[in-house]
């Protein structure tokens, strides 16, 4: 057995670290001193005895996709690619994106429908039907060329679209194999849906998975979510683990990190529901349930190091500290963990 044979089948992504990765400055604008390049990523991965890598793609140009493919080969690390909002860059910039992963190996690029926040789809242009229908048009455009390739385009649940609209958009987008989702464990609570059941009902189309923690906590607007290693918040990993390993497709999911800013989810503002489609209370009482089992006192600290305007050294370790005990969870569950647990939660729901 080889060294790439005894890692854990998790993914280390960028996105999870953004100051230590170069992506967020200190409250006072200070960038780190030595962010952390792809190839420093991947050196990550394998000391902490990980299967592969997700990071943005700094340039498409062949010679330096060539030199991260090597990396990539050497170290026996499995990639996936981020891209940003899909219909932000024209038709032609995305296909180069697309040849470019598949000139690295990835197997799935992930993208964004918005970069929205906070279920909060007030502030978008045109609005959220708009938006839909434009990135359904973009992907007719796209998915071909996907498809051709052998690539998966999945987009993810970003803090704006529900289970519902990325079902719809499957369809509206042609239904084509090369479409999928990557589902962000901590994100359909934004938008005042279940995790669990989130992952279960978008189960076929799930073809990436970021594997994030939030603490939830009481607040006059709603609730708030704030960052947190995995296993310490109120994600039910396990359950959504097994759900994601019985879809049929070869996951590997990502491990990542929330971002330094608290998110508050302010659904008890008439106008953040303006901008979605009635929905039925007893929809809601996954999620509720969520936030009274596991929500914490309006007054309980919940700050990140980032907020509380820390430099530069104290915000990179918190950022370490988070991902370390994060793959430790996550290792736990491997090592005996997921299937005990699993079962104890399908036993809860039977009774």
């Amino acid at each position: 057995m080889n060294s790439a044979d005894r890692r854990e089948k998790f993914v280390l992504t960028a996105y999870g670290m953004p100051h230590t990765m170069g992506h967020l400055p200190t409250r006072d604008g200070k960038p780190h001193p030595r962010p952390m390049t792809a190839i420093d990523l991947m050196d990550a991965a394998v000391d902490m005895k990980l299967g592969g890598v997700e990071f943005p793609l700094p340039s498409t140009d062949p010679d330096h996709i060539e030199a991260l493919r090597d990396a990539l080969q050497s170290r026996g690390l499995h990639v996936v690619a981020d891209f940003m909002v899909l219909v932000d860059s024209d038709c032609e910039t995305f296909g180069a994106f697309l040849r470019a992963c598949d000139r690295l190996g990835a197997k799935v690029a992930r993208a964004l429908i918005s970069t929205i926040l906070c279920g909060d789809r007030r502030s978008i242009p045109g609005g959220w039907d708009a938006r839909l229908a434009a990135v359904a048009k973009r992907l007719r455009e796209v998915l071909p060329l996907a498809e051709e390739l052998g690539l998966c385009v999945a987009l993810e649940n970003h803090q704006d679209a529900t289970t519902d609209d990325l079902i719809r958009l499957h369809e509206m987008s042609g239904s084509s194999p090369a479409y999928g989702i990557t589902l962000d464990t901590g994100n359909p609570l934004s938008v005042g849906e279940d995790p669990v059941e989130s992952a279960r009902k978008l189960a076929p189309l799930i073809r990436h998975v970021h594997l994030k923690d939030y603490t939830i906590h009481f607040a006059p607007e709603g609730y708030r979510l704030a960052r947190c290693a995995a296993g310490e918040g109120c994600i039910d990993f396990p359950a959504i683990l097994k759900t994601i390993r019985e879809n049929g497709h070869d996951i590997i999911p990502g491990i990542e990190i929330a971002a330094q800013p608290t998110r508050t989810i302010p659904l008890l503002e008439d106008g953040w529901w303006a901008c979605y489609p009635p929905r039925h209370a007893h929809d809601f009482i996954d999620a509720l349930r969520v936030l009274w089992e596991k929500g914490r006192a309006a007054h309980e600290p919940y700050s990140s190091v980032w907020e509380r305007g820390e430099d530069s050294e104290a915000i990179a370790a918190e950022e370490w500290d988070l991902v370390r005990r994060s793959v430790a969870y996550f290792r736990g569950l491997s090592e005996g963990g997921l299937t005990t647990k699993a079962r104890r939660h399908e036993e809860n729901q039977e009774n």
